[in-house]
């Protein structure tokens, strides 16, 4: 949900890597997160080792350079390199590891020359290299390329802490309060008691978990003449996709016999939905132009209804007084436009075709 940075330790041998380790430290800025490593301390010994593991505690990944040389042993026997290395798996960081592609093109002085100097080298590849992902390199340009696309692939199937920044505790604080709404939900319905059968319900999804939403042109939407939306598959979360719930969903009360219920105008929650979630996504005018399909608002609402956000239909009100403050929080917060992103087709605008005014060669007299 939160445009997120997150904390990458850069691991190798350190004079013969100097080159590709500023290779490395380029992509991980360029990505916009933080890397760190151990260039102001070179020489290595059991306490800087002891600095280095409280650093490691605190990285999001982990990537690993080996080239040609294992690297100083210490005492043990292990070299710093590989020390750093086995504490990042015992702490369960995830490891990108960035093997060297062609050994036999390394220049000699930065080789291992001595026969257990190779042999620990080796037994060191093995072990990495074993059901780990890995990726192999031979120029520093070709490791950007690999270190680039490990961590996005790392970042989509291992995501990790990471960092945000302060101005979005509001956010943070909206999430807590819902959080805080399920629990006092999950006591009452321990005090009311249970059925004497109980049904096995699918657990509801949490706040931040991802949900994919299909937008669908509105041709026409716009007046005669206008443009119409393509169709796309947006990634977002539950509570980034509340704000444009909130704002644009399209209902009202009505009453009979002095009761009073509030009532869905499903056709235009829809487009006003599923065009306003366009807009977000990319920064064209999208209005009236998309729309999404009455079974993706009816998902939306049961979420939401399920997760104390709205009143089941019948009630009086559609949103409830936690919602109003979630929705006034994000407002104040800010949208985020990487809360939102295209995974399928494209966010573009189509002008129809405009029809013929001249039709005098088709009067037959």
């Amino acid at each position: 949900m939160h445009d997120k940075r997150y904390s990458v330790f850069i691991s190798s041998t350190f004079e013969d890597l100097k080159a590709e380790r500023q290779a490395v430290q380029d992509v991980v800025i360029s990505a916009g997160d933080f890397p760190v490593q151990m260039e102001s301390f070179p020489a290595a010994d059991e306490d800087q080792f002891e600095f280095i593991k409280a650093l490691i505690d605190k990285c999001d990944y982990y990537v690993l350079i080996v080239a040609g040389r294992y690297g100083a042993p210490a005492e043990d026997g292990m070299s710093y390199t590989e020390k750093e290395y086995r504490y990042a798996v015992s702490k369960g960081v995830p490891v990108l590891v960035m093997l060297h592609g062609d050994q036999g093109s390394i220049p000699a002085n930065k080789s291992e020359n001595s026969a257990e100097g190779k042999k620990r080298l080796a037994a060191f590849v093995t072990a990495v290299e074993t059901n780990r992902l890995r990726k192999t390199w031979v120029t520093p340009d070709g490791l950007k390329l690999a270190v680039r696309e490990a961590l996005e692939h790392a970042k989509a199937t291992k995501p990790a802490v990471g960092w945000v920044r302060g101005d979005t505790i509001a956010s943070m604080e909206a999430l807590e309060e819902l959080n805080e709404v399920r629990k006092e939900n999950a006591k009452f319905r321990d005090a009311i008691g249970s059925l004497e059968i109980e049904l096995a319900l699918p657990p509801i999804p949490a706040a931040d978990d991802p949900i994919f939403i299909d937008l669908l042109p509105n041709t026409g939407g716009r007046g005669y003449g206008s443009a119409y939306g393509s169709t796309a598959t947006i990634s977002t979360t539950w509570i980034a996709a509340f704000p444009i719930f909130f704002n644009n969903l399209q209902w009202s009360t009505s009453d009979w016999n002095n009761e009073y219920a509030y009532y869905i105008k499903d056709d235009e929650s829809c487009v006003e939905i599923g065009s306003a979630i366009a807009g977000v996504a990319e920064a064209v005018d999208t209005s009236r132009a998309y729309k999404i399909s009455k079974s993706t608002l009816d998902r939306l609402m049961s979420y939401y209804i399920e997760a104390g956000l709205m009143n089941a239909v019948g009630a009086e009100q559609a949103f409830t007084e936690t919602a109003q403050r979630v929705a006034r929080r994000h407002s104040i917060a800010g949208a985020s436009p990487s809360a939102f992103k295209v995974i399928s087709g494209k966010i573009t605008l189509t002008s129809p075709t405009a029809p013929r005014t001249d039709l005098s060669d088709e009067i037959p007299f």
